[in-house]
């Protein structure tokens, strides 16, 4: 497996931990595009092989979008309910207090990391350095909110559930932790959830499962000389070869797309031979995403 991978990280995992996984089934070089903490699950983007350069996208100007349930009425020294947890003696306020001042974080934002981050300082994790009672002064940065929804309200026990839609580098337990200290009640990250990143989507993310499985989604757009040389038909050909399912088009921009869903080593073997191409094509690019299958096909066409 060689590529993008869309991947539902569980709770209880640490990204780097997901990471290894994909470093030991493939044995090729694997990086994710932005980490998720061991508390929250969701869409964890990686990056196996050459693939690993197009991560830097992922993680300084992408668009991020999470479901976070945040508990009132308490504070957590990591902003979340792994921490050591302290409880306010005041009041929760009303939806309606809540909902304007969570418009006071909408639009361009100025923001501190957790001092429990992975963030790094002079190439040490930040957490390492609070563990060993190391002081540091974490400078505030700009972050962009472009949308908080209020989902749900349980004022009775506490529990706020909100969409958010960020850009990279925001922190939603920074965000819980700083929304408690402006409704002075305390608050801390109960729960969270990525299920955005740009245009990808939790629902197209592989499972633990799905790799099991061995039956697998993989997107190919294929740049270059691929218009007119008999390309769409040379992967019908090896799609047979290889027992793949799905279709191969032309793109308005001269590209072909190709989706094959089948077995990891079979996508992997037609994927080699999609690089050469026929004998009029020239292969200068291939855009490469692994993903769960979710529209099933029953033989390749031609589009």
């Amino acid at each position: 497996m060689e590529g993008i991978v869309l991947f539902n990280k569980p709770v209880g995992f640490t990204s780097n931990q997901i990471v290894e996984f994909f470093k030991k089934i493939t044995n090729k070089k694997v990086g994710h595009g932005g980490t998720l903490d061991p508390l929250a699950s969701g869409l964890l983007i990686l990056g196996i092989g050459r693939y690993t350069k197009n991560l830097n996208d992922f993680l300084k100007n992408s668009i991020k979008t999470y479901i976070s349930e945040i508990k009132l009425g308490y504070i957590s020294d990591t902003f979340d309910k792994e921490g050591n947890i302290q409880k306010i003696e005041k009041p929760i306020p009303s939806l309606e207090k809540i909902l304007d001042i969570l418009k006071l974080f909408e639009g361009e934002i100025k923001q501190k990391p957790p001092l429990y981050s992975a963030i790094k300082i002079k190439g040490v994790p930040l957490y390492k350095l609070i563990r060993r009672g190391i002081n540091v002064e974490i400078p505030e940065r700009s972050v962009k909110v472009y949308e908080i929804k209020c989902l749900d309200f349980d004022k009775i026990n506490g529990i706020l559930k909100l969409k958010l839609k960020v850009s990279s580098g925001f922190y939603v337990r920074s965000f819980a932790n700083d929304l408690g200290e402006k409704l002075g009640c305390g608050a801390y990250l109960e729960n969270l959830i990525r299920t955005e990143i740009n245009k990808y989507k939790l629902e197209e993310a592989l499972t633990f499962e799905d790799i099991n499985k061995d039956y697998l989604e993989s997107y190919i757009k294929v740049y270059g000389r691929v218009q007119g040389v008999g390309f769409r038909f040379f992967a019908s050909r090896l799609s047979k070869k290889y027992n793949l399912l799905g279709y191969a088009k032309n793109l308005p921009d001269g590209t072909v797309e190709i989706i094959v869903q089948g077995k990891e080593k079979d996508l992997q073997n037609f994927i080699k031979e999609i690089r050469i191409g026929p004998t009029l094509a020239k292969v200068e690019k291939l855009d490469i995403l692994f993903r769960k299958p979710i529209n099933i096909y029953y033989n390749f066409e031609i589009l």
